[in-house]
């Protein structure tokens, strides 16, 4: 039981941290005037392997941006088979935002950072990373009420 309340704990906690490691790069990349520097979508052109100058900051971005989607799936997969009610609506939200935050970010890169997809994109993450939060609070609470 005690594993099980570290990663209810853990789980979205660093789910947290990548994505908003991944809103960060986000936003610098933006501040650069680099946000279609790779105009290739989901990856630059060297795919996974390390690429030129120009396309790194891009790159690292949508590296994170995958790292953080698939971490954020597990952290869903293991929530979903909770038994707290919230918490599974929660998970339900969530996966579905995760879905279309990725289209948004095809969408992103497709209409060359038109300002209104761009303004969604970050709001669906904003959104993710504070639904994400409340799955972590909600653990919280639980896991403080079962050992009173």
């Amino acid at each position: 039981m005690r594993n099980s309340q570290f990663l209810n704990l853990v789980l979205p906690f660093v789910s947290m941290g990548l994505i908003y490691a991944t809103m960060l790069i986000g936003v610098y990349i933006s501040s650069l005037n680099r946000g279609i520097a790779c105009p290739d979508w989901p990856l630059c052109p060297n795919g996974f392997a390390y690429p030129p100058d120009k396309f790194f900051y891009e790159h690292f971005h949508r590296l994170v941006a995958i790292v953080a989607a698939i971490f954020t799936g597990i952290t869903l997969i293991f929530f979903r088979k909770s038994k707290w009610r919230l918490n599974r609506l929660v998970v339900a939200i969530l996966t579905s935002l995760l879905s279309v935050q990725i289209v948004m970010g095809f969408f992103v890169v497709s209409t060359k950072l038109n300002p209104y997809i761009v303004a969604i994109h970050l709001s669906i993450g904003v959104t993710i990373f504070s639904l994400t939060f409340l799955l972590l609070r909600e653990s919280f609470v639980e896991i403080k009420k079962k050992g009173s």
